[in-house]
């Protein structure tokens, strides 16, 4: 039913078929059209999402400027997780780039599986280890390249969002002007 999720988990631990199956009775699809939310800023999110196909965005508003936190890939779990593990409105926006087929799983039944299974709570510390690791990555790229390396390493770790990502999100994700992107992908082309 959900084969690309399941072999997600699978990748993480050994689950039972009853496991598995427990997991598809609480698990929803959802399709986001472009430029849906999936989590709007002031709400609070309720949902772990596991994106089988499409962009999304998180970002946050700040002094009237947006700035992309995140840019999730495909076959990866996102929500806004500060509101999704304090149950307080969040400060993020989780956002459809491109039309999205999501996996949603409930906060209440995400505890409940854990509660149920010791495996299934190992498979959620790893996914967030996971995430967590990612966003270091990305906050140490940020922190100790230039905007130049850190579209060079875009470019060789995700070309995907080159040919599906708008330019101006690609700018806020490495943490520049959408002219500053255009100087450097000139640059990079002539050289």
């Amino acid at each position: 039913m959900y084969p690309d999720l399941d072999k997600l988990f699978r990748k993480f631990g050994k689950l039972t078929n009853d496991e598995i199956n427990d997991i598809h009775k609480r698990v929803q699809p959802l399709k986001l059209k472009r430029n849906q939310y999936f989590v709007e800023e002031g709400k609070i999110a309720n949902h772990m999402a596991f994106i089988a196909k499409g962009y999304l965005r998180i970002y946050f508003n700040h002094e009237g400027e947006e700035s992309t936190r995140d840019i999730p890939s495909v076959n990866s779990f996102t929500t806004a997780f500060a509101s999704f593990i304090t149950r307080k409105p969040s400060f993020e926006v989780v956002r459809a780039i491109t039309d999205c087929e999501l996996f949603l799983i409930h906060r209440n039944d995400l505890n409940e599986l854990y509660q149920k299974s010791a495996v299934l709570q190992q498979i959620g510390r790893r996914i967030m280890e996971e995430m967590f690791v990612r966003m270091q990555k990305r906050m140490y790229s940020l922190l100790t390249q230039n905007a130049e390396d850190r579209y060079r390493t875009l470019l060789k770790e995700k070309p995907d969002f080159i040919q599906n990502i708008p330019l101006q999100y690609i700018a806020s994700y490495l943490g520049i002007t959408s002219q500053s992107l255009s100087r450097l992908r000139r640059n990079i082309f002539i050289n």
